[in-house]
């Protein structure tokens, strides 16, 4: 090994613990700069009350059209965007081979009406017959036994006749079904409102089906007035909606303008879809579908059936409450997992502030009311004019009792 070569090694090795001690001199640094604390008094002031979710724009009102047969669509006389009344004709289907069926069940039903009628005349015949032979038995002319098999004769053609005109009902019953699923090749609109959407095409197959395939959906049709807002409530949020409470909806579509409305249904069972959040487990969060009926309308033409949107609804107000900025508050940590598990699943929470007192941090438990994004209410444990620490996030994390504080100065860690 050269000279030069081992000399190159020492200075690798050399570099690598300069680096090293620097980054230790970094970090150990870095850890006792500490930031500035941000005050805050506690006063009196108006606070609304309201929790925060995401809807979904739907019609309230809204048919989606399908056929109950299996036919080609040989017309469409509505089109997207047009309004339509109750009733009135939005597509037909090829009716060929029902009015097929149809003139067979017709010729069906005129066959029976004539085999009843030849056994109506028959039965009369044996009627006659059996009539006259009774004459004759009682005169003496004829033996007894004559007589039954007149009457057995008779009895076999009224049970001829019954069973023909039985045949004869359902063939009328079955003309009645082709007749009313010739009305069927004829669609019309259930509501008055405006075509949403028209998915099928002239000549495609119109497909009976609940399901959604190819053919299924014909025409949708709502009514644009109906536009309502459906929003997932967390289980343990659903007891602060009430019936008629006021609510505030945003859209992206108009993100700068806020849209009023009032709680008009809460249902009474958990949601269907994505009814658990996290999971199917009894830890899991469930929601319940609230609906928002929409005070102004006529703000809402540019509103499309699906769009998403954010929800306040309004819980209670409070005109004099004592109030501090909402990122003073703290909420018990000794048990991490027991703080995760009282933020998601709404357990019980024990909250405090950091008071000043003495220009030093005092741990403060408190009371809480009603808060809004930016303030929280503070029913007991603060006086007006009390002074909390606000921030920063970092400062409040690791402050402990007796720590000394001095606003828009570093705070020395004990």
């Amino acid at each position: 090994m050269s000279a030069s070569s081992g000399g190159r090694k020492i200075w690798i090795a050399a570099l690598i613990v300069l680096t090293l001690f620097a980054l230790a001199f970094f970090f150990k640094f870095r850890s006792t700069v500490n930031p500035t604390a941000t005050l805050s008094q506690a006063s009196l002031g108006a606070v609304q009350s309201a929790f925060f979710s995401s809807g979904t724009l739907v019609y309230s009102e809204q048919a989606r059209l399908s056929a109950e047969l299996v036919a080609k669509v040989v017309k469409i006389e509505a089109a997207e965007g047009q309004t339509v009344a109750a009733g009135q004709v939005l597509l037909k289907l090829d009716d060929s081979s029902v009015r097929a069926e149809i003139a067979q069940a017709e010729a069906q039903l005129q066959r029976s009406k004539i085999e009843v009628s030849r056994l109506a005349r028959e039965l009369e015949g044996k009627r006659q017959e059996w009539e006259r032979n009774s004459a004759l038995v009682a005169s003496g002319f004829l033996n007894r036994q004559v007589q039954d098999a007149a009457a057995v004769t008779l009895d076999s053609a009224r049970f001829q006749l019954a069973a023909a005109e039985k045949s004869t009902l359902q063939e009328a019953a079955l003309l009645s079904q082709r007749m009313k699923l010739l009305d069927k090749t004829v669609i019309r609109s259930p509501i008055s409102g405006v075509v949403m959407s028209v998915p099928i095409k002239l000549g495609e197959t119109a497909v009976a089906s609940a399901q959604s395939l190819a053919g299924s959906d014909l025409i949708v049709i709502a009514d644009p007035k109906s536009m309502v807002v459906e929003v997932a409530v967390a289980e343990f949020d659903i007891a602060r909606v009430k019936i008629g409470q006021k609510a505030m909806i945003s859209t992206r579509a108009a993100p700068n303008k806020a849209y009023s409305g009032r709680v008009s249904r809460i249902a009474r069972i958990v949601s269907a879809e994505g009814g658990a959040k996290g999971g199917a487990d009894s830890r899991s969060v469930r929601t319940i579908p609230v609906r928002i009926n929409l005070d102004a309308i006529a703000d809402t033409v540019g509103f499309i059936a699906g769009m998403s949107c954010d929800v306040s609804i309004t819980e209670a107000s409070q005109p004099d409450a004592l109030l501090v900025p909402i990122a003073a508050l703290r909420v018990d940590a000794e048990n991490p997992m027991a703080s995760m598990e009282a933020m998601v699943l709404g357990a019980k929470k024990t909250h405090y502030v950091w008071k000043v007192s003495g220009a030093k941090a005092t741990r403060q438990s408190v009371t809480l009311g009603f808060s809004d994004e930016n303030r929280q209410e503070i029913r007991s444990g603060l006086n007006v004019g009390d002074t909390v620490v606000s921030g920063p996030a970092a400062l409040l994390a690791r402050l402990r009792e007796g720590d000394p504080i001095r606003e828009g100065a570093p705070i020395a860690s004990k």
